[in-house]
């Protein structure tokens, strides 16, 4: 076994247990981001839940210089992962070091198989079918002070946990989603508050930049899966047990997520 395969292993082992690790193996640990990227795709590879949409981390330029990467990095949402509605209560101890984002989606109506030739912005828009305001909640299968950086979150397909689909718009054209405010109160303090404008100057066009950045790999986007786009309201760890999170997309509605202690 290679040691990207090995780094893989151990992380979807971490995963199905519901446990964190301290670090990767010092042996199979990523170097560079090509390296974490790499067992990225060997966790893919490896998935054999049905995948039902994908992340993008580290959108915004300011979260790529907070964590020291070169650009957006990515993961896959699979079955038993999503939840529909805007109020949810998940358990805090049922989570792995859960963190809360606030961020715009979009389901496509139609493919966006790998090619050669990049995608346009209006092949994309075309192909959208859904506006989502919906929640991510990564979790992560690192412990707080891991050794690896950005690096663990990337080798660790980004990080992905939950993902609530609380509203969902098919006359999503009309909609302001990127200089709409989006806030985020926790236990009725704010705690975040920004646009849609931080990913890459439309959430659109983070679509477009997956859709291209797996074709670079031979993959692509099916109709039916959905795209969330990098969260406009900071990424924040969950204080902790009886948290409630509220996200507010002004028109699009409101999100309130309980963290319970019991």
């Amino acid at each position: 076994m290679s040691k990207t395969e090995t780094a893989a292993v151990f992380l979807r082992a971490a995963r199905l247990a519901g446990r964190r690790e301290p670090a990767i193996p010092e042996a199979c640990a990523p170097a560079n981001e090509a390296e974490a990227e790499a067992v990225w795709r060997a966790l893919h590879a490896m998935e054999d839940r049905r995948i039902l949409g994908w992340k993008i981390g580290a959108t915004a330029a300011a979260a790529q210089q907070a964590l020291g990467v070169s650009g957006p990095f990515i993961g896959h949402i699979c079955e038993g992962m999503v939840d529909e509605g805007a109020e949810i209560d998940y358990r805090f101890a049922d989570l792995l070091g859960p963190i809360y984002e606030s961020e715009y989606g979009f389901r496509l109506a139609a493919d966006l198989p790998a090619r050669a030739e990049p995608y346009s912005r209006e092949e994309v828009d075309a192909a959208i079918g859904s506006l989502i305001a919906g929640i991510e909640i990564p979790e992560r299968r690192l412990a707080d002070g891991h050794p690896h950086g950005a690096l663990g979150s990337i080798a660790d397909h980004g990080g992905t946990g939950r993902y609530i689909i609380a509203h969902e718009f098919e006359d999503w054209r009309g909609i302001d989603c990127v200089d709409e405010e989006v806030s985020l109160t926790f236990n009725g303090e704010e705690v975040g508050r920004g646009t849609g404008r931080a990913m890459m100057g439309h959430p659109v066009e983070a679509v477009r930049w997956l859709a291209n950045h797996l074709s670079g790999f031979g993959l692509g986007l099916a109709a039916g899966q959905f795209v969330t786009t990098g969260s406009c309201t900071g990424v924040l760890p969950v204080p902790g047990p009886d948290t409630e999170a509220v996200s507010d997309f002004g028109p699009l509605g409101r999100v309130r997520v309980c963290f319970a202690g019991s």
